[in-house]
């Protein structure tokens, strides 16, 4: 067994797979508490992979199902959640994304790594947890980044959110949660149980209280970065 520190958390994980290794090597640290201990059967690896959707292989399995099983944990004993995204982070402040797949949550992070250079580093591009952290919501990478394996092990306070549309012009404004909430909750794990709803929906209310919430609709152009930023900064000029 190692120690994995994951969203400020030591994780406790056994991985069969050296893929799975890899994987997690970059938050390897050299600790012996921990608060969360993941394990994985070959029942339960092989039941994954026989019933996924898609082509799944028993390394990817595991891979997926330790991300699952860590989420949940993290939603259920410390203030956190999943939350498929794209998210990057400028002056220690994290912008982060959300869409339906095939949308261009990459494409459009990619526009403000090319307009803002190297004052932007990607947080994760496809797989982070939010967590509230000592009285603030951080946004973390994950070991999980998916197609790109862009991101890194990083956190930062979140300053804003945005939900993606295309469009033909670059448009953004300010959006309540109501506006917006099919996306947002498209963008979670969501639980049958009562109890569990409620609690994601009064966590919801807690972050996206604190947290500046965007509908932009934009095209490629590297303008679009451009709006986006300075939607969030629009008391100051752009001064990136």
């Amino acid at each position: 067994m190692a120690i994995y520190k994951i969203a400020d958390l030591n994780i406790k994980i056994d991985p069969k797979y050296s893929s799975t290794l890899e994987r997690l090597k970059p938050y390897l640290v050299s600790e012996n508490v921990f608060d969360i201990e993941i394990i994985n059967s070959d029942s339960e690896i092989a039941d994954f992979a026989k019933t996924s959707s898609s082509l799944c292989t028993m390394e990817l399995a595991e891979s997926f199902l330790i991300l699952n099983k860590l989420c949940v944990e993290i939603f259920e004993n410390f203030n956190g959640f999943f939350f498929h995204s794209s998210s990057l982070m400028i002056d220690n402040e994290a912008y982060v994304f959300t869409a339906k797949s095939g949308t261009g949550k990459s494409t459009h992070t990619a526009l403000w790594r090319k307009r803002f250079g190297d004052k932007v580093k990607m947080i994760n591009d496809d797989k982070p947890i939010i967590r509230k952290h000592n009285g603030n919501f951080y946004i973390y990478g994950t070991p999980w980044m998916g197609k790109s394996e862009i991101g890194s092990n990083a956190k930062a306070l979140v300053k804003a959110v945005f939900v993606l549309e295309r469009g033909t012009e670059n448009c953004v404004k300010r959006v309540s949660v109501g506006e917006v909430f099919g996306s947002l909750l498209e963008a979670t794990l969501v639980f049958h149980e009562k109890d569990k709803m409620i609690r994601l929906l009064n966590m919801f209310d807690e972050f996206f209280s604190s947290t500046q919430l965007f509908k932009l609709k934009c095209n490629t152009d590297i303008s679009a970065a451009e709006v986006a930023y300075n939607a969030v900064n629009s008391a100051k000029d752009l001064i990136i």
